[in-house]
């Protein structure tokens, strides 16, 4: 890519906030689908006879078994990427694409 047609940091600091923008809208629309589904399903005043702090606790531990779940998954690919590396050197440590890359601004 031609030096004229690189990102500037001001382009790629715009697009970094459109994707947190976007990321903070999905949340948002997936608590809303969540909450409505949850009224459906158990009236809309549910939460006031509910031991929320329980609740809490319990989706905590499921949140750090995912957190395991995933660190586990992330480890193996990792791995695979180490080997790959190893076989192919014109792939970088940071995987195939770094950020930099990603964000579209090459050095």
């Amino acid at each position: 890519m031609p030096e004229s047609e690189q990102p500037t940091p001001s382009d790629l600091a715009e697009e970094f906030t459109t994707q947190l923008r976007d990321a903070n809208q999905a949340f948002w629309d997936e608590t809303s689908t969540r909450m409505q589904r949850g009224e459906e399903k158990y009236g809309p005043l549910k939460f006031l006879g509910t031991d929320t702090l329980e609740e809490a606790m319990f989706e905590v531990v499921d949140l750090a078994n995912y957190a395991r779940m995933t660190y586990v998954k992330l480890y193996l690919l990792q791995q695979s990427i180490q080997k790959l590396v190893s076989k192919h050197p014109v792939a970088n440590v940071e995987g195939f694409v770094s950020l930099k890359e990603m964000m579209g601004k090459n050095d």
